[in-house]
């Protein structure tokens, strides 16, 4: 810096004064504003270099750095900045931001929430917080996202981006209508919001107020015109009012302006439009383009071949098929074996089907249905039996199909969705028609076939529950109910009648039965646990902790007639913590000789214990070890995590409704 003084005669002195270090720091926080990153980085290095422990110095760089994409950088300045002053909130805000960006999703969520107690009114660590849980969490974060959210505004009410990302966590928990509330609350306070607009019209379909949906998202597109997930949105709610055509032509848009996931709901309209060579090129076209629905492309291609009955032409397309935009070239192996195995059990050829499968391992739906029925199919086969599927008798008479039946989730998930299908059919007199899928095969169901012909109805988890409940009288016959669905309540007056549906068929009893046999030797109450891991650590489900259960089992083993314990788990290494019980499981018994395990359907063997234990313990948030309670009529006790009291508590699986008479 230069400064200028004139001597007595007049005569201009001159000499540098360096800048303080405040000041210093001032002019780097101004060159970061006006987005002169190259010259921060030069300014807070020279500070750093004369006093190594200015953390206002590291947090900017570290801000830098991230403008710049060095996030792993941006995170090293900011530890190093809260290193020399563990005080400064916004430091902290800045490093949960990073930690989100680079996938740190628990470090991100803690450090944004000491960043809070440190400055309980920092309105950026409440947003980074919210949204980090609002996108990134789990089932068990959308409440604490939304709460995280309403806390910004109440120190800033009018807020519109607030009350719209309020609504998305309101949605994404299951609290449509107060979703809906939010966003409309967030276009009170910017009516041209089309974000906002487009989000209403989610949570409308969601609603089945599809002309008030329709409505929403043409304002939006009016703002916004090109706007992709604002047009496959609207494509969704065009869909299931029975516009296919001019779906189809929203899907495409959708696609054009970036959103490639579009196409394979764009190939679903053109099926069902009998447009089926349109269906397969975009499709193919799928196939090969950078970030579409992969999986679902393979998944409708293989199905749409099959049903022409190409069954070479399917095996040859995808034993050579290679996605072209990533390295890996086995990225989607296992989808594309699905496929093949499919070809071949549609052939009639399960043996075939069933070797496929057999080299690969996954936890895809599509997988575990192929893999799953093939199984099953084979066992009837070497004893010369088949399964033979009804064909609807009248498909002019009401009738209602869920064609993604086994196409979301596994067993119970699908298990649980036919139930409120089935409840919805029965109540209305509609005659049901499912496609082939694990729970038909293993239990004694007789749906027919789809007869095809149905208008989708999407989101229909909410519209169901209301009319099985009696809450709306609105019903909807001659609908295609697609995945994800299941029951808000399970009543104790539609106990009798879900159990009576859900009886093993007789054939595989021989395969489930030893167990519970075996255990049965070994004592006379047999205490089974589901401990559930794997897909709910991806998934950010509640873990079930093991020491809750040991703590429970102390006190319930002394007042048990010779109990025997049984652990049902994807994750082995926890039975050892129940070692004080003796506890068995089905490898266990498979070493003693005591029962033979059945190859790649291990997990009925499992539920077909959990389902006729003499105390049950689920895992939380498991539909799995639940379905089984749910079906279990001999149990004395039922018991549940809690998660918050971290202890195990009674429940009833079945509840009396307040709305029961």
């Amino acid at each position: 810096m230069l400064q200028v003084r004139a001597t007595p005669n007049g005569s201009p002195i001159v000499r540098i004064v360096m800048p303080t270090v405040a000041e210093a720091l001032q002019i780097a926080l101004e060159l970061y504003r006006a987005g002169r990153l190259d010259d921060v980085r030069t300014l807070t290095t020279r500070i750093l270099e004369a006093d190594p422990r200015t953390a206002a110095a590291l947090h900017l760089l570290g801000l830098a750095d991230r403008r710049q994409g060095r996030l792993q950088e941006a995170a090293e300045r900011f530890r190093a900045a809260l290193a020399i002053a563990p005080e400064m909130a916004d430091v902290r805000c800045n490093l949960g931001g990073v930690l989100a960006t680079l996938g740190q999703v628990d470090a991100a969520a803690a450090s944004q929430r000491r960043a809070l107690a440190l400055d309980p009114a920092l309105e950026a660590a409440h947003h980074g917080l919210a949204s980090l849980l609002c996108s990134r969490g789990g089932p068990r974060d959308w409440m604490a996202a939304a709460a995280s959210f309403r806390r910004i505004l109440r120190l800033q009410p009018d807020r519109a981006d607030i009350f719209h990302d309020l609504g998305i966590a309101l949605r994404q928990y299951g609290a449509v209508e107060l979703a809906v509330a939010s966003q409309r609350n967030a276009l009170a306070h910017a009516p041209g919001f089309a974000a906002a607009l487009g989000n209403l019209g989610n949570g409308l379909v969601e609603l089945g107020r599809l002309d008030e949906a329709l409505v929403c998202f043409r304002r939006s597109l009016a703002v916004e015109p090109e706007r992709a997930a604002t047009l496959y949105n609207q494509a969704n709610a065009q869909y299931a009012a029975g516009q296919s055509e001019t779906a189809a032509e929203s899907y495409a848009r959708a696609a054009r302006n970036g959103l490639p996931q579009a196409l394979t709901r764009l190939a679903d309209v053109l099926t069902i439009l009998g447009r089926e060579a349109d269906a397969e090129a975009v499709l193919r076209l799928a196939l090969t383009t950078a970030g579409s629905d992969i999986p679902g492309a393979i998944d409708m291609l293989s199905a749409l071949l099959v049903r022409q009955g190409r069954h070479e032409e399917s095996r040859r397309f995808f034993a050579d098929y290679r996605y072209p935009h990533v390295a890996d070239p086995n990225t989607f192996r296992l989808e594309c074996m699905t496929a093949v195995a499919e070809s071949w059990l549609a052939a009639g050829e399960v043996d075939h089907a069933v070797e496929v499968l057999a080299g690969v391992h996954g936890h895809g739906s599509r997988f575990f249905t192929v893999k799953s029925i093939a199984g099953l199919q084979q066992v009837l086969a070497k004893q010369g039996r088949r399964l033979v599927r009804p064909v609807n008798p009248d498909p002019s008479q009401p009738r209602v199909c869920s064609s993604t039946l086994a196409t979301h989730g596994r067993f119970a998930h699908n298990v649980l969705e036919y139930v409120l299908l089935r409840l919805y059919a029965e109540k209305f007199s509609y005659r049901l028609e499912t496609p082939d899928w694990v729970g038909g095969h293993y239990f004694e169901l007789d749906d027919p076939k789809p007869s095809g012909g149905l208008k989708p109805l999407s989101f229909g988890r909410r519209i169901l529950n209301d009319l099985v409940t009696g809450r709306r009288d609105d019903p909807r016959p001659d609908v295609d109910i697609l995945s994800p669905l299941f029951l808000f309540e399970h009543r104790e007056e539609w106990r009798e009648r879900v159990q009576s549906w859900l009886r093993p068929r007789p054939e595989w009893l021989p395969y489930v039965d030893p167990v519970m046999q075996a255990l049965k030797r070994r004592g006379n109450t047999v205490v089974a646990l589901h401990i559930r891991r794997g897909d709910f650590v991806w998934f950010r489900y509640t873990i079930t902790e093991t020491s809750w259960y040991v703590d429970w089992l102390k006190a319930l083993w002394p007042t048990l007639d010779r109990p025997v314990l049984y652990i049902a788990t994807d994750d082995p290494a926890t039975i050892a913590d129940f070692a004080e019980f003796a506890p068995t499981s089905l490898a266990d018994l498979a070493k003693d000789g005591a029962a033979e395990p059945w190859t790649g359907l291990e997990f009925l063997q499992d539920f077909h214990v959990l389902m006729n234990a003499d105390v049950l313990g689920v895992s939380a948030q498991s539909g799995y070890s639940q379905l089984a309670a749910l079906l279990n009529r001999d149990a004395r006790l039922f018991v549940e995590p809690d998660a918050a009291a971290q202890r195990i508590r009674p429940y009833s699986p079945w509840t009396v409704s307040s709305d029961t008479p």
